[in-house]
């Protein structure tokens, strides 16, 4: 992606922290007046503080200033950078540090989300998942007298949906960025098989071994309170020895669940570097073991920024079945198989506005992790 590294911290007078991604970057802003001649700069968080005029790429800016220094004006600042998706990837562009440029990351993760090419395909697998979920449910319940079966089948439906929508909207979204031009939904047809296919295998061994494992533990207690009762242990001992086990299995499963939330920065780890799962698989353990919490400050708001763009779907679609039984109005029992498929494809298409914008806004984060807060990778 990136074969040279050159960012520069610059602390505005005002007390702002931007980022500029090359010392370019920085002598045009400061040409072109965004930049104060008063503000300070440093290249790693590690480093002090300098100012910018002291710097050696930038002591020729200083010479001859002989009027006050610049200050930075809100209509500066917003007149400079370009909006839409080829700002992201401008060498020239500057980046809020902190948790603003997070907001601002987000933010051109929506733009970028609300188009036909990511809506589009969202909304189908929306559909295909809840329709599915329940004709697999439909089927296979009768087939076994345990309920984890059906649920098994449903989390396989959901993992290969999800992971077929995740790697098309990544491939769209990392052409548009890429190439700085709108990418079509045929632009990444033509090499689907390619990071398909180890973005399937990925996503069912990570999130799909994840589940199994959370499955596996919900088991424990009753297994070890069968023991506890055949070995005639005392009370007090037994209710501590099982009080652990509870706490142990709820900790672990939580600790998987968030692990599983987190399969979405998987995908563009394989479709950005254009590798087979392994190496994905491998590039996404060391992301979440360098910047855990920021990826989890990351997901969060992505998250709740995904619901309140599919709110108004899903309020309406509520009212919309709430209506008929507050007037009294229920359902037929013989056409139950009717309603409820209806039923599922209606969530599901309210929720497509979340489903498309998690895959596009990890490529976002993908990007950001991986290319501008490591710059000794």
């Amino acid at each position: 992606m990136k074969n040279h590294y050159d960012p520069w911290y610059v602390r505005l007078p005002d007390g702002r922290t931007i980022k500029a991604k090359s010392t370019p970057s920085v002598r045009h802003h400061v040409e072109a007046g965004h930049i104060p001649l008063n503000s300070l700069v440093r290249r790693d968080a590690n480093e002090e503080w300098v100012a910018l005029v002291w710097v050696a790429e930038f002591a020729d800016l200083g010479k001859g200033a002989g009027s006050p220094p610049l200050t930075l004006s809100a209509t500066g600042m917003s007149a400079a950078p370009r909006s839409g998706v080829a700002a992201r990837l401008d060498p020239l562009r500057l980046q809020t540090v902190g948790v603003r440029g997070l907001i601002d990351e987000l933010i051109a993760a929506l733009d970028s989300t609300l188009t036909r090419s990511k809506m589009f395909p969202a909304f189908v697998a929306a559909l295909f998942l809840c329709v599915g979920m329940y004709a697999v449910r439909a089927v296979v319940s009768p087939l076994f007298s345990s309920p984890v079966w059906p649920l098994v089948f449903e989390a396989a439906v959901a993992i290969v949906v999800l992971s077929i929508l995740n790697g098309i909207l990544a491939k769209v979204t990392h052409l548009e960025l890429s190439t700085m031009r709108p990418a079509r939904l045929r632009d990444a047809r033509r090499s689907l098989g390619s990071y398909v296919v180890p973005v399937l295998v990925a996503n069912v061994l990570v999130a799909g071994g994840g589940f199994a494992v959370i499955v596996l533990l919900q088991g424990l207690p009753d297994w070890a309170a069968r023991e506890l009762a055949e070995t005639h242990a005392a009370q007090t001992a037994s209710a501590i020895l099982f009080t652990a086990l509870v706490v142990f299995v709820y900790m672990i499963s939580a600790l998987i669940w968030i692990v599983i939330g987190l399969c979405w920065l998987l995908t563009p780890a394989i479709v950005v570097e254009e590798s087979s799962w392994l190496a994905g698989v491998r590039e996404w353990r060391q992301l979440l073991r360098e910047n855990f919490g920021r990826i989890i400050v990351y997901e969060g708001m992505t998250l709740m920024l995904g619901v309140a763009i599919s709110l108004p779907l899903m309020l309406a679609v509520g009212l919309a079945l709430y209506i008929g039984p507050a007037l009294g109005h229920h359902e037929p029992a013989e056409f139950s198989q009717v309603f409820h498929p209806v039923h599922s494809a209606l969530y599901g298409l309210s929720a497509a506005p979340l489903l498309a914008l998690l895959p596009v806004a990890n490529v976002f984060i993908y990007l950001n992790l991986r290319y501008e807060q490591a710059p000794g990778r």
